[in-house]
């Protein structure tokens, strides 16, 4: 008795584009929430709400459009931190 065990599939193109996909709907999900948040601060502060209302409003708006690049960095690929050190470099005239 002898088992055939048949190679292993190298794998598809279509598990490492997976989580591609997932962040796109996450980002698109969060600009959704971002924009809503913007517009319910714009709404409080032309109804003139309390100041501690403001400040949530205010704090939920940055706190979204901040998810927003980090989520949309993630699906771009985009490694923050050298383009960070690539940009803080150029500033301060230093070389690679």
């Amino acid at each position: 008795m002898t088992l055939d065990a048949e190679p292993t599939a190298a794998a598809s193109p279509g598990v490492l584009t997976r989580g591609r996909g997932f962040l796109g709907v996450l980002a698109i999900l969060i600009a959704v929430i971002a924009v809503c948040a913007w517009i319910s601060l714009g709404v409080g502060l032309y109804l003139d709400v309390e100041r501690q209302t403001r400040f949530i409003l205010a704090m939920v708006a940055a706190l979204a459009t901040e998810g927003l690049f980090w989520i949309v960095a993630a699906w771009l690929g985009v490694s923050v931190f050298e383009a960070r050190l690539r940009i803080w470099r150029r500033l301060t005239g230093q070389k690679a």
